[in-house]
């Protein structure tokens, strides 16, 4: 019963997120939305902090658990071009992923780097899982190699950064959302990718299924500790 509860609390923190951003929200705005005491939420989360980085490390998993799924389904979502597209996707999809991708300054964007000294170790660790990701890409010459593989990650960050940071300033209408994920995937084939890529992803799915489940796996292993905080 108390990790249902845990997990109540996390639903309601997230809505709330969602509708008012992160500054607004208060615990007792919590718990009252969760038709409890503001003491029960403490007994599952010491701070706001770790509450809503809680919210955010759950949000990953269930982010990962979309790509694992897709993987699985079809190699072809392995590509970093079909990788970008689906990221670029799930942003206009889920705003708490947008939360996560873009950073908002005036909401968990900056939470996650000031609560840095909080889940430190597995920041860095989703890191490496994409520098490690690149490298089997490469191992299997899914992409170019002419490119330091830290080079190479810039240049892919920078890409679909730079998709989701113009998205705001657009004034039309004319680039649907699934053009625009044709456009970012494009973008990515035509800078990254060998030309027999398609072809060779396939023996990269094992690796890059392992690499993803041992993240998601960390960051279930967090969330269990935040809630017992």
């Amino acid at each position: 019963m108390s990790d249902e509860r845990a997990d109540w609390i996390l639903e309601t923190a997230a809505e709330l997120l969602v509708s008012w951003g992160y500054r607004r929200v208060t615990i007792e705005d919590v718990a009252r939305r969760a038709g409890i005491g503001k003491g029960t939420v403490y007994l599952h989360f010491n701070t706001k902090e770790v509450l809503f980085l809680t919210v955010l490390l759950r949000e990953q998993a269930r982010l990962l658990d979309r790509f694992l799924a897709a993987f699985q389904a079809d190699p072809s979502h392995v590509l970093p071009s079909e990788l970008a597209r689906q990221a670029y996707q799930l942003v206009h999809e889920d705003p708490i992923v947008h939360l996560i991708i873009t950073g908002d300054p005036e909401t968990l964007g900056a939470l996650a780097r000031s609560g840095a000294e909080h889940v430190g170790p597995l920041m860095k660790a989703r890191v490496r899982t994409i520098a490690d990701y690149f490298e089997v890409m490469r191992e299997h010459g899914v992409v170019r190699d002419d490119l330091a593989p830290e080079a190479l990650l810039h240049a892919y960050t920078a890409i679909l950064s730079g998709f989701l940071m113009i998205d705001p300033y657009r004034t039309d209408d004319e680039i649907s959302l699934a053009a625009r994920g044709d456009l970012i995937a494009y973008t990515v084939r035509s800078t990254f990718e060998t030309p027999d890529a398609a072809a060779r992803v396939r023996g990269a799915v094992p690796q890059v299924l392992e690499l993803y489940r041992n993240m998601r796996e960390l960051l279930v292993e967090e969330i269990g500790r935040q809630k017992l905080t």
